[in-house]
């Protein structure tokens, strides 16, 4: 299962131990950090911990843009 998460690829890589690697969709840039899970995590929980880290990595250009408007 892959998916599109804020501008991001999310690909689900390997079985033994479940692994994610996430990409910008804007250039084909690979974030410097995969997520993995255990098997009996299943694929769900390693999707959702690449969302958060799509979100991390996300937060700070929200806050900038918050005080760049303020």
């Amino acid at each position: 299962m892959n998916e599109l998460y804020r501008g991001h690829h999310i690909v689900m890589l390997g079985e033994k131990p479940l692994c994610a690697i996430i990409i910008e969709r804007a250039t084909g840039t690979p974030l410097p950090t995969k997520v993995t899970a255990l098997p009996d995590e299943g694929e769900k929980s390693c999707l959702s911990r690449a969302r958060q880290l799509v979100d991390l990595y996300l937060e700070p250009v929200r806050r900038y843009a918050g005080k760049a408007q303020a």
